[in-house]
């Protein structure tokens, strides 16, 4: 079959995908012509859409050339589909395995009209009261909801105040809920002086506690606030003078008024009013405008009512050789220019000399090069406390990739390769000594993990240079654990520190944490150096193989090659004895602690020769001398398998079953030479061809009308059971139950699949009965 003609109905694109709400239904017709191989199957395989968003129609039929054929396809999203844009690949597939044909569908799943809502009435008039609305709220879904009423104003922030009563409802199926919402312009400067007043636009949007997705439009109404009266029109002219008046201000001040000196633009400090580090000094940062008329900076301290000065830095010849940066990695008491162009000088950490306890008080005062004596610009700090020699306190410990598992009770790190990342933050660092983080196993605390970092002299090891900074805080981000295999872990981050040469420690713990493993894959089967086929032929004098195998992901796999030598590495490679006359399979197999399990299976084969008959050998009277016989090329030896070849592959559940033993080949009985009297010439008997064994193979199931017809059934009855709550999604039900609709559609009896898929017949005649209920 090539070349067939498929229409699709309704036509989408990736521009103009199919809308469709959750908890409704589509059907899609495909119409199929010009089938050229009659008589023969085809199939119609669907993919890129979860399998429990959309159900196929009649999956394999016969081609037909004169007739064309009709398979419908029913998009039926779930209530839990994810909400966007999605495609259904759609594929025709012979019987041979060839793709026929292929396309894409093209869907916008959106959330269902669930909750229906009404808000009256649709305007309102006010000119200093409150505008009075009721909300009627109705629950139209199966589910009890517990909603939140949220008024926003349109757009947001525009002038208007809300207050709902109630605020939270918790409706049940089909039931109304009513708040009464009160609606009050509050900027006075909104109201309009003249006119038909200025309205205001605002909508209710509601609020779902457990998270479950609600309708986009909702509730809109208006509000108008009527014009001031006419006697407050002086008003509205003494706002325009004072308008115009600081307009022309501010025109004079930022257009025709020139900066003619330096500007300090921001003064910070490294303290507050609360003592919060543990540096020996105060440390003062600034920012410097227009420096190239810059001539020194001094700065003032006050203490106590009294002023002097603790500093003073010129900058006639640049910056000053104290202030410049000489190593990269320096944090502190340097200066820079951020932009050489526009002469912005940036100066970070200027260390004041204070070493006494108590409340200071600092100004910063910049001179400019034509008046040294007086300053063109000062800045000033806040009060600030200063206590030298703070003790270092954790403030914050805490993995940023961690999400919460509903299955457990603690943070769960994602899936990613590489180890779990920890963030901390500690205040007064300048008397840290080491930082250590231990790596505790919930499951074997005797296997901890420390990890130690010294730091001295405010200098950062290279392990944490990459991770760390003091801001002026030691703030890490992102720093790599030893919890790398799949487990529950608990982490201790240590704070040690020396005061008045006596040591200390402080700690902090978190946890516990759940590491997630990868699925369980055979990533790389190579035999020979080659991706391992189905089947492998062995070569004439040929008696063994190279292996060479990895196993990826799973919880702590064991992997073995069958039959022998068993139990293996999880990555490797061995030199492989095969027994020529009976070679025989290979199977790579993998199971974690979890039970999953995936094998792989190489069928080995051998080249058999054909046997010459041996003829009788005539007397020696009658023998004729030898004629030379030109050697014709021996024909192609056929491939006999020793093993059967494996068929399209099964679930794990089917492929746990052990492999039939291979057949016995029988013995064909020795012939005996009869006595002969000694007169009688010696004939010799042409020895009897041994019987070839037939390898029998179990008859495969061939497709049929009523085990597909049977596989749509328990399709639908699962869909109607998973919105029922009934099954659970990827639980073992339903992933054996998937097992059994794909052996119904490969010819398997009900009784025959619920048996290989492990699934109670019970439950698949159930799951039937359900889906004929939704036909």
């Amino acid at each position: 079959m090539t070349s067939p003609k498929v229409t699709i109905a309704p036509v989408t694109a990736v521009d103009q995908p199919y809308a469709l709400k959750l908890g409704t239904k589509l059907l899609i017709t495909l119409t199929v012509e010009n089938i050229e191989s009659q008589g023969q199957d085809y199939q119609l395989k669907g993919s890129q859409l979860p399998s429990d968003c959309y159900t196929l129609g009649a999956l394999a039929m016969s081609a037909d050339p004169g007739h064309p054929n009709q398979i419908e396809v029913l998009i039926h999203p779930t209530e839990v589909a994810a909400i966007g844009k999605h495609q259904l690949k759609l594929q025709l597939v012979s019987s041979e395995g060839g793709i026929l044909w292929e396309d894409q569908v093209y869907l916008q799943f959106l959330v269902a009209d669930d909750i229906e809502i009404m808000l009256t009435p649709d305007l309102t008039f006010v000119k200093d009261g409150v505008g009075v609305y009721q909300l009627l709220i109705t629950n139209t879904s199966r589910f009890e909801r517990v909603l939140t009423v949220q008024p926003t104003g349109l757009p947001v922030r525009n002038g208007l105040t809300f207050k709902a009563e109630p605020v939270q409802l918790d409706l049940g199926p089909d039931q109304t809920g009513k708040v009464d919402l009160m609606v009050q312009p509050r900027r006075w400067w909104l109201r309009p002086w003249l006119g038909k007043g200025r309205k205001f636009q605002f909508q209710v949007d509601l609020q779902d506690t457990n998270g479950i997705p609600l309708p986009q439009l909702l509730a809109q109404a208006g509000l108008v606030w009527q014009p001031y009266p006419r006697s407050h029109g002086l008003k509205l002219l003494g706002l325009l003078l004072l308008a115009l008046g600081t307009s022309s201000a501010l025109l004079w001040q930022f257009i025709w008024r020139q900066p003619t000196g330096p500007a300090i633009a921001a003064l910070r400090s490294s303290q507050t009013i609360v003592p919060q580090t543990g540096q020996e000094d105060i440390q003062l940062s600034w920012t410097v405008k227009n420096s190239q008329q810059l001539s020194k900076v001094v700065i003032l301290r006050e203490h106590q009512g009294q002023s002097e000065v603790a500093k003073t830095f010129r900058f006639d010849q640049g910056i000053p050789k104290e202030l410049q940066r000489s190593p990269l990695n320096q944090n502190s008491n340097f200066c820079e220019y951020e932009q050489p162009e526009t002469g912005v000088l940036a100066c970070t950490g200027i260390t004041t000399g204070t070493t006494n306890p108590g409340k200071y008080q600092f100004k910063v005062q910049a001179f400019s090069s034509d008046n040294a004596s007086e300053p063109i610009a000062t800045q000033t700090t806040g009060l600030i406390a200063f206590k030298p020699k703070a003790v270092p306190l954790i403030t914050r410990f805490y993995a940023p990739a961690s999400r919460t598992n509903a299955s457990t009770s603690g943070p769960v790190a994602a899936a990613t390769p590489g180890p779990i990342k920890l963030n901390w933050e500690i205040a007064n660092p300048s008397q840290l000594t080491e930082v250590q983080i231990m790596t505790v196993d919930a499951n074997n605390a005797e296997a901890a993990l420390l990890q130690r970092y010294r730091l001295g002299n405010g200098k950062l090891p290279e392990t944490l240079s990459k991770y760390c900074r003091f801001t002026p805080t030691l703030t890490c981000q992102n720093v790599p654990t030893a919890a790398r295999k799949p487990g529950q872990y608990f982490f201790k981050i240590t704070a040690s520190y020396q005061q008045e040469q006596q040591p200390f420690t402080l700690s902090k713990t978190i946890g516990p944490m759940n590491v997630q493993t990868e699925n369980l894959r055979i990533a790389s089967f190579l035999i020979n150096g080659q991706k391992a086929p189905a089947q492998y032929v062995l070569k004439p004098g040929q008696n063994h193989v190279n292996l060479t195998w990895k196993v990826e992901g799973g919880n702590n796999p064991s992997v073995a090659i069958l039959p022998s030598p068993g139990k293996i590495p999880v990555a490797g490679s061995m030199k492989y004895q095969l027994n020529p006359q009976q070679p025989g399979a290979i199977t790579l197999q993998a199971t974690d602690l979890n039970g999953k399990q995936v094998l792989k299976t190489v069928a080995i084969g051998s080249t058999v020769a054909k046997v010459p008959t041996n003829r009788p050998k005539p007397p020696v009277s009658q023998a004729k001398p030898k004629k030379t016989a030109q050697v014709k090329p021996a024909p192609p030896l056929p491939f006999i398998a020793a093993y059967p070849p494996p068929f399209s592959p099964e679930p794990a559940v089917l492929r746990q079953n052990p492999l039939p033993p291979l057949p016995a080949r029988p013995t064909p009985p020795r012939a005996t030479r009869p006595r002969r009297p000694v007169s009688k010439p010696v004939v010799s008997r042409p020895p009897q061809p041994r019987p070839r064994v037939a390898i029998k193979s179990s008859p495969k199931p061939k497709y049929s009308p009523a085990a597909l017809k049977e596989a749509q059934l328990v399709t639908r009855g699962l869909v109607v059971a998973r919105q029922n709550r009934k099954i659970v999604l990827n639980g073992s039900t339903w992933n054996k139950t998937q097992d059994a609709i794909k052996l119904l559609r490969r010819g398997y009896s009900r009784e025959a699949a619920a048996k290989r898929a492990g699934v109670p017949l019970w439950k698949l005649n159930v799951l039937v009965s359900l889906g004929q209920r939704t036909r």
